[in-house]
């Protein structure tokens, strides 16, 4: 999956690759939560956590680390799970089904550390890693229940998960768009057109929403690029 938007490295390199090694390098050297990465004590009610797994896919992926404690005045605590706390994937699994959108892909990763380990002797953790798809954002909420809303798009601003502004829509289909490989204004015309065809796709999945209604929004401005770029005059 693409994480190129993923930041601190050892954050990026702990997505990419996750191991004992990389988890550690994360925990030791980081300065708390950001758009791409939150802190649980401990497992919470699950709508909320798939508030916050919506909100990191849309902001370009990240993992979610349960077993750390990040306070008020932003310090770090590495207190691991307590054993009964330490939930079986497949339970995780089930209590998230629901909640997400089919194509969200995200995983449960366990860590146990061993008694040799500077500041998690004998401590475990389990991490929620969830990818970024820019052919799948934004994701938006498929029920109404608790934080979420129903048909809401989250995204993360540092260390919250809160609803899209108008601008971070625009900021999401944009990077949509780039990574599909081409700048923005150098597209030919058949992948202006693709563009186009992707939008109706998008609009079409949608349901009376404000997404929805920004996608119709989208659809007129690329129709107005395709005339211009094809020199023709709007019907008088």
């Amino acid at each position: 999956m693409i994480y190129e938007y993923v930041y601190p490295k050892s954050l990026k390199q702990f997505v990419k690759n996750p191991s004992h090694e990389s988890l550690k390098e994360l925990l030791l050297t980081n300065t708390g939560e950001t758009d791409f990465l939150d802190f649980k004590t401990k497992w919470t009610e699950f709508s909320k956590m798939a508030k916050h797994i919506l909100a990191i896919a849309n902001s370009g992926g990240g993992c979610i680390i349960v077993g750390v404690n990040q306070n008020d005045e932003g310090a770090i605590l590495l207190t691991g799970l307590k054993e009964d706390d330490f939930l079986d994937k497949a339970d995780i699994d089930n209590k998230l089904a629901n909640l997400l959108p089919k194509y969200l892909k995200y995983r449960t990763e366990d860590f146990q550390f061993d008694g040799d380990q500077q500041n998690l002797s004998d401590k475990r953790f389990q991490v929620l890693i969830i990818e970024y798809d820019p052919k799948y954002v934004p994701y938006t909420s498929i029920i109404q229940r608790n934080e979420l809303r129903y048909g809401a798009i989250y995204v993360r601003q540092g260390t919250k998960s809160l609803e899209a502004t108008n601008d971070k829509l625009v900021e999401i289909i944009l990077r949509k768009v780039q990574s599909g490989g081409s700048g923005v204004n150098e597209y030919t015309l058949k992948e202006h057109l693709d563009q186009l065809k992707e939008l109706y796709e998008e609009l079409a999945t949608q349901k009376n929403t404000d997404y929805a209604h920004f996608i119709a929004e989208l659809i007129e401005r690329k129709k107005e690029r395709i005339r211009h770029l094809l020199d023709i005059l709007p019907d008088k």
